[in-house]
């Protein structure tokens, strides 16, 4: 569900042919939001990457969220709630922040639990030629 809390996100919504992260997180967070705030501060690395940050938690904490860490300045990062809980099953998360990097052909080149060191996103997707 979008920040709106009356439209979903869909496949439709990202960019083909583009470099995907998936992140399960949650606002309240500390890991989640250094990982957040990393990613903001070498955002010129993720231009081409679209970022998809999705919580279990309720909208107001993550409209919270995105106020405070500016999210709507990136028309590349987008925020919804997972209000079915399908991701943490899916994924079989056991920590957060969780990143699941996918290359631009849609498929999926490997998961992070926990913070990740920026060169350390950024070498999987290359590493994978994507």
């Amino acid at each position: 569900m979008k920040l709106d809390s009356s439209t979903y996100l869909t496949k439709e919504d990202v960019k083909r042919n583009h470099r995907t992260i998936i992140m399960f997180f949650s606002p309240d967070c500390d890991h989640c939001k250094h990982q957040t705030e990393s990613i903001l501060q070498d955002f010129s690395k993720f231009r081409d990457v679209e970022i998809i940050m999705a919580t279990y938690q309720p909208f107001e904490e993550l409209k919270e969220f995105n106020t405070h860490y500016r999210i709507f300045e990136h028309p590349n990062m987008k925020l919804g709630r997972d209000e079915k809980f399908f991701l943490p099953p899916f994924y079989k998360i056991k920590n957060l922040p969780y990143l699941a990097l996918y290359d631009k052909k849609g498929n999926l080149i490997t998961t992070f639990e926990g913070t990740q060191k920026i060169d350390t996103i950024l070498a999987a997707f290359d590493k994978k030629g994507s």
